[in-house]
């Protein structure tokens, strides 16, 4: 494009963003100037400012996907002052609605002006879809309908299903028969645990496929799986039995091996403790603020910076984080207080953390900001009603992505954060922290925090000896 066709068609373009681009001229790609110039003449006729665009403005200068990708890119790298955060939703929006599956010869590109459904299947605050058994003997599918109608969660019943797929999958490889009892408990135990066994079938040597290799407590979680099937399901009560001695060796086994996990919170003692955790959300959100705000890792970092922060005033399992949803869940009251009740997945009780801290307000603040002005906070959260908070969308993201996120971070597990804030108030108050650790981490009934209580109760003692022993001391 001629330097005059160029300056002219920049003509309503600010000065430092025009003279920019016509420096770059011979670098621009085709169309950008165009594009460009198209969106800060809707931006006129909107009365918005570069600040703040609205989505609708994207919408009505972008007729394709590719025509708004080239506007973003474009503006990111000659315009940093234009807040591109609702361009990003955009084009996220224009993502879902690509089509699904292969299809037979060329396909236009979806157009940006089709209007964005919560997606097929996916209703607001609609549960996850339970799985279905995946190659289970018939002796196994007999017992279904009565795990199925068993008295506990559905998100129970999912985990169960799931983990018996897994069991239901090892079986070729198995020198025993599928029939329930304990001796498929033991080779299934065996071989989750990577342990070789001596009589195994031809197959599966052949196949030459190794256990996982994963620890006791966790096979007692698939172990016990096959419990809650034979329990509801009607399984006779020998080999009913016989599932549930396993299941107990393995548990048994898994309390005489150290956790993992107590390394691991040892480490982040020695960094600081919660001390470190607030270092890493300053610098999550240092770094989300040199990042382009509609780039998807500063949304990743932001909303990392979130979950720390919220963990820290109210410690939740990851799968609850990752299905939170604003107004519902999270609810921003218009003066600016956030506040925080659930329904735990686990235990289908409802936990209430009320008005969480200023700092935790400020920090879920400018994760919902995702770049935009600070007076828009309010404005967000209305747009965001009803959405997964930290996905934006009425589709959560996987469970598990908190506490990946968060390990990613801090170098530990979101789950672990639960941990220490026990670990905190017993070493404060051992003999009142059981009851309040009860209460912060919602257990469903006193067994839950049974070893816990032991470990407060053990602190309390030494507390107290230690006074006698000073006093006598004197």
């Amino acid at each position: 494009m001629k330097a005059e066709i160029a300056h002219a068609r920049l003509e309503g373009v600010p000065a430092d963003i025009r003279n920019r681009l016509l420096e770059a001229r011979a670098e621009l790609p085709a169309g950008a100037i165009s594009v460009v110039a198209r969106f800060f003449a809707v931006l006129a006729a909107r009365g918005e400012q570069a600040a703040a665009p609205t989505r609708a403005s994207f919408e009505a200068t972008c007729a394709s996907e590719s025509t708004l990708a080239l506007l973003l890119r474009m503006l990111e790298r000659h315009a940093p002052e234009v807040n591109l955060a609702e361009g990003r939703a955009l084009r996220k929006a224009s993502y879902r609605a690509r089509p699904r599956g292969k299809a037979v010869g060329v396909q236009q590109a979806p157009t940006l002006d089709q209007p964005q459904g919560r997606g097929q299947g996916q209703g607001q605050g609609q549960k996850p879809q339970c799985p279905e058994p995946r190659n289970w003997p018939a002796s196994w599918m007999a017992l279904l309908p009565g795990l199925r109608a068993a008295p506990i969660s559905d998100s129970s019943i999912a985990r169960h299903i799931a983990s018996i797929n897994r069991c239901a999958d090892m079986l070729p490889e198995l020198a025993c028969p599928s029939r329930l009892g304990w001796l498929l408990a033991w080779e299934i135990s065996e071989a989750l645990q990577g342990r070789p066994r001596k009589a195994a079938r031809p197959t599966a040597v052949k196949q030459g496929r190794k256990g996982t290799g994963i620890g006791p407590r966790t096979a007692a979680g698939y172990v016990g799986a096959l419990v809650s099937l034979g329990r509801h399901g009607g399984l006779a009560a020998e080999a009913l039995e016989g599932l549930r001695a396993v299941q107990a060796h393995l548990q048994r086994k898994a309390r005489r091996e150290p956790k993992h996990k107590i390394s691991r919170i040892e480490a982040l003692y020695e960094k600081g403790g919660y001390a470190e955790i607030l270092r890493v959300i300053g610098r999550e959100l240092d770094r989300a603020a040199t990042l382009p705000a509609w780039r998807a890792e500063g949304e990743t970092t932001r909303a990392t910076a979130a979950i720390l922060a919220v963990a820290i005033n109210m410690p939740a399992r990851t799968g609850d984080v990752a299905a939170w949803r604003i107004g519902e869940e999270l609810v921003r009251e218009p003066a600016g207080d956030w506040r925080l009740r659930w329904r735990q997945g686990k235990t289908g009780h409802w936990q209430d953390a009320g008005t969480l801290w200023p700092e935790v307000g400020g920090v879920l603040d400018t994760h919902i900001l995702g770049g935009r002005p600070e007076r828009h906070v309010q404005r967000r959260c209305i747009a965001l009603q009803g959405m997964n908070w930290l996905s934006f969308t009425a589709t959560p993201y996987a469970s598990r992505w908190p506490s990946e996120k968060v390990n990613a971070a801090l170098g530990i597990p979101l789950h672990d954060l639960r941990t220490l804030a026990a670990d905190y108030l017993r070493l404060h108050d051992p003999a009142s922290a059981p009851d309040v650790v009860s209460s912060l981490l919602g257990h469903a009934t006193r067994q839950a925090g049974d070893a816990y209580r032991a470990l407060c109760t053990e602190t309390a003692a030494q507390k107290d000896w230690m006074a006698v022993r000073t006093g006598l001391a004197l």
